[in-house]
Order: C-alpha cells, then sequence, then structure tokens
C-alpha cells in the first residue's frame, strides 16, 4: 500500500504542475507576453477558444491534482 500513496502523490503533484504550466500559457497568450500569439501564430478569432480549451484544462488539472494529494495524505 505504501507504493500506491507514493504514486498517487507523484501523479497528483505532476497533475498540479501540468495545470499551472497550462494557466501560465493561457495568461501568456492573453496577455501576449513575450510575442507568444505570434510564436504559435494564433488567429485572434480564435483567440478566446484557446483560452477557454486552456482554461478548463488547466482547472480540471489543478482541481484533480489536489484530490489526489488530499488522498495520500488521508
Amino acid at each position: 500500500m505504501k507504493i500506491r500513496r507514493i504514486l498517487t502523490a507523484i501523479t497528483g503533484i505532476a497533475q498540479g504542475v501540468i495545470g499551472g504550466a497550462s494557466m501560465v500559457l493561457a495568461l501568456m497568450l492573453y496577455l501576449n507576453i513575450l510575442e507568444v500569439q505570434t510564436v504559435f501564430n494564433v488567429p485572434l478569432e480564435l483567440l478566446p477558444l484557446y483560452l477557454l480549451i486552456l482554461g478548463m484544462f488547466s482547472l480540471f488539472s489543478v482541481i484533480s491534482g489536489l484530490y489526489l494529494i488530499r488522498e495520500e495524505q488521508g
């Protein structure tokens, strides 16, 4: 059972990190920091859709990671 708890914690932390990186990317796209919109060749008409998808993915990823970490502690 100890291996399961360790793997659960590692998976939860990894999901949290991926979700946080996704949030940062969405913020960089929105604010156009470092000309990210130009680098990724994002059309301005589809920018809200990309932000919605990235935002939802990051939110669910962070929440899932937090639940996994909490399950590991309890």
